[in-house]
């Protein structure tokens, strides 16, 4: 049975997977079919558009990776969300 946290970070790293291929996709189709896009009364070519998705899901990747990394070792417990008690000082 696969745990729920590693069901999450392979749902994150999915969908991350997706993005990524999408807009590697948008970036071929429009280099192929010199598309442009009217930005400020300029034609610009429309593959700049998809140059900052890649450049945010690679960095998204990234952290993925981190918090992957991070919570591998840690359980869950309700008692996490519970108000912290106040602790008096002397």
């Amino acid at each position: 049975m696969i745990k729920v946290k590693k069901m999450s970070i392979i749902t994150l790293y999915t969908i991350n997977t997706i993005i990524l291929t999408l807009s590697f996709a948008f970036i071929l189709y429009s280099i192929a079919t010199h598309n442009t896009i009217i930005i400020f009364s300029r034609q610009v070519p429309a593959f700049i558009m998809g140059l900052p998705i890649v450049y945010l899901g690679i960095i998204s990747f990234v952290r993925v990776h981190r918090l992957s990394k991070s919570i591998r070792d840690k359980e869950f417990s309700i008692s996490n969300f519970r108000a912290r008690k106040i602790l008096k000082t002397k």
